[in-house]
């Protein structure tokens, strides 16, 4: 008898959700520089693995793509070059997040904020434009804060990540900038236990 409420308890206390999303990203550029580099707008898609209740730990693995558009200039009587810099990337947060309602209420309704490390794992890297050539770090690293909204089966979610690397491999720009970034997506939550 003892076993078989440990089995339930440990039931109760690790439920599984997927989440699939997509949405929207934007980058703020830490020290634009002489530069100016300029945060543009970006999308993501991807899926996250909610494991427990009130408490939970949330896993993800995203495409992101994210757009920076930087003006060059060589001498002062020289007009300004401007460019677009393109990043494709694995974005793999690991968040630790609460919700803040009782789970176990079983509510149409709940919300839980979180917080977490976040691996940007770059994939490919572009200029509009070849006359420069540049590299971007192979991974970089992110601490990252979200707030979600649940409605029954969809939700809604919205954070920050702040950049705790630099965008460039090496000094191939004048200013190699910290990029935080905001997003903001919407999905569908699959819950497998409960």
């Amino acid at each position: 008898m003892i076993a078989g409420t440990a089995a339930l308890t440990c039931a109760r206390t690790s439920a599984q959700e997927f989440h699939f999303s997509a949405g929207y990203n934007g980058t703020n550029v830490q020290k634009a520089g002489e530069e100016g580099w300029v945060g543009r707008g970006g999308y993501m898609f991807g899926a996250d693995v909610k494991l427990g209740q009130r408490w939970f730990l949330e896993p993800g693995i995203h495409f992101m793509v994210r757009n920076l558009d930087f003006t060059y200039a060589t001498a002062a009587d020289i007009t300004a070059q401007e460019f677009r810099y393109t990043e494709r990337s694995l974005r793999v947060p690991l968040m630790l997040g609460r919700n803040l309602l009782d789970t176990a209420d079983d509510t149409a309704v709940n919300v839980s904020l979180m917080g977490g490390p976040t691996a940007l794992i770059g994939l490919s890297s572009e200029l509009d434009r070849n006359s420069l050539d540049v590299t971007t770090q192979g991974t970089q690293w992110y601490l990252g804060f979200a707030g979600e909204v649940q409605f029954g089966s969809l939700f809604v979610n919205g954070g920050y990540d702040v950049a705790m690397s630099n965008v460039f491999d090496g000094e191939s720009f004048e200013t190699n900038p910290k990029a935080n970034f905001y997003h903001l997506a919407a999905g569908l939550r699959l819950a497998l236990a409960k």
